[in-house]
């Protein structure tokens, strides 16, 4: 009986050890509100978003920051985006007021994962179709940038109230690109 439970015992042990964790891991250290891990933008176009973001943030407070990752390594992109966007803090404290866009262009996916200070601006049905109308026509194209570039200008007219989103349908604040 012993052995039995032993041997049992050994086996759950070494299944759980063999079966490797969906664990989110960190990309790496942010360096301003562009963070292309993925290396799919040029300097001079990380340069522009950094500082359109940069001054976004200085006449709002509201923070959006663009990450690209060359794989979320088997995780969804919801899990991962929301562990990145906790991990990093994104957004202050105490207004919960950032918004990340992750893309992760191996597994041809995009995320916006927004912050509840936000969430009133910055709806899933918006998200959607920023996702759907930005990112997808111009990442299937290759333009990695040009849909950076159209998103995070649609999320910055949300948030300041320059532009509403009318009856869309919410489906999802992420997409895999086909």
């Amino acid at each position: 009986m012993k052995r039995t439970v032993l041997t049992l015992s050994l086996l759950i042990a070494g299944v759980a050890f063999a079966t490797p964790a969906l664990a989110y891991t960190s990309p790496g250290t942010p360096s301003g509100f562009v963070n292309d891990f993925a290396d799919i933008l040029a300097p001079q176009e990380q340069t522009i978003l950094e500082a359109k973001l940069s001054a976004h943030e200085r006449e709002t407070g509201n923070e959006i920051v663009v990450v690209t990752v060359p794989s979320i390594a088997g995780d969804t992109i919801e899990t991962y985006a929301v562990s990145l966007f906790e991990d990093w803090g994104i957004g202050k404290e105490e207004l919960d007021n950032g918004a990340l866009l992750l893309v992760a262009p191996n597994e041809r996916e995009v995320r916006i994962e927004v912050g509840y200070g936000l969430e009133g601006l910055l709806t899933d049905a918006a998200s959607s179709m920023i996702v759907r109308d930005d990112f997808i026509p111009a990442f299937r194209d290759g333009r990695f940038y040009a849909g950076i570039n159209q998103a995070t200008d649609r999320m910055i007219a949300l948030v300041r109230g320059e532009e509403t989103v009318g009856e869309v349908q919410p489906s999802a604040r992420s997409l895999y690109i086909s």
